[in-house]
């Protein structure tokens, strides 16, 4: 008699640019605003329940908008520290079509000018062959887009106290075109949610897809009027 078969999950990602310091303000109000929005419509059945469970005190304020709006926030804080050319992305991973079961989850992603004609040089960049807070080697996997190809780098990490963390570091050099030479792209991405560690590594070869695909607006060389576009949920 055979054993029953193991059902793996599918999990689907997705992923929004948050707008940048230099982004128009009323745009960023507006995805601030829809943000919130995505947010407390993913939220509203947990925070209730979280709600009923606490003294009345506790409960003024405590709703899925106003939790929302906190997320909202602070994404955009952090995309408001960045540097020319690096840009934050959240994703959320999907088991069921209405809501995330993980989100949001954060990534830096850096574009920037080749320093190496041999893109091998990005592998240590990536920590390929491991950093000093790595726990243990890290797994190297190679991904092909339409933009040319990539390496992802998976590893659990320790905190200065002690806790865990997956990171996820990913590179990609970007093809030569008409408008422009070959673009390096930098992603870093870390959670403390160590469920995570056997999705995310998949969540950025997503996100990879979507940076080659956004590459002419992120790089100003496509028909778009600010090199700093950013899409809201």
């Amino acid at each position: 008699m055979s054993a029953p078969g193991l059902t793996v999950p599918t999990v689907e990602w997705e992923w929004w640019w948050v707008p940048a310091a230099d982004h128009d303000e009323a745009d960023g109000h507006r995805w601030q605003s829809a943000t919130a929005t995505l947010f407390a419509e993913w939220l509203d059945d947990g925070v209730r329940g979280v709600a009923s469970s606490l003294p009345p005190e506790l409960r003024e304020g405590l709703d899925a908008r106003s939790v929302g709006q906190e997320v909202a926030v602070w994404l955009r804080s952090r995309a408001l520290g960045q540097p020319p050319s690096t840009y934050v992305a959240w994703g959320a991973a999907f088991l069921t079509p209405d809501r995330p079961r993980w989100g949001p989850v954060v990534a830096l992603v850096e574009l920037r000018e080749p320093t190496d004609d041999d893109p091998a040089y990005l592998m240590d960049l990536v920590g390929a062959s491991g950093r000093p807070d790595d726990a243990r080697r890290p797994l190297v996997d190679y991904v092909t887009t339409d933009g040319g190809d990539g390496v992802r780098v998976s590893a659990l990490g320790r905190e200065p106290s002690g806790a865990a963390h997956v990171r996820v570091d990913a590179a990609l050099r970007l093809d030569a075109t008409d408008a422009r030479g070959p673009v390096d792209v930098l992603v870093a991405t870390r959670v403390a949610d160590l469920a995570l560690f056997g999705t995310v590594g998949r969540g950025v070869d997503t996100l990879l897809h979507r940076v080659v695909a956004d590459a002419p607006a992120l790089t100003g060389t496509g028909p778009v009027s600010s090199p700093n576009p950013r899409s809201a949920p």
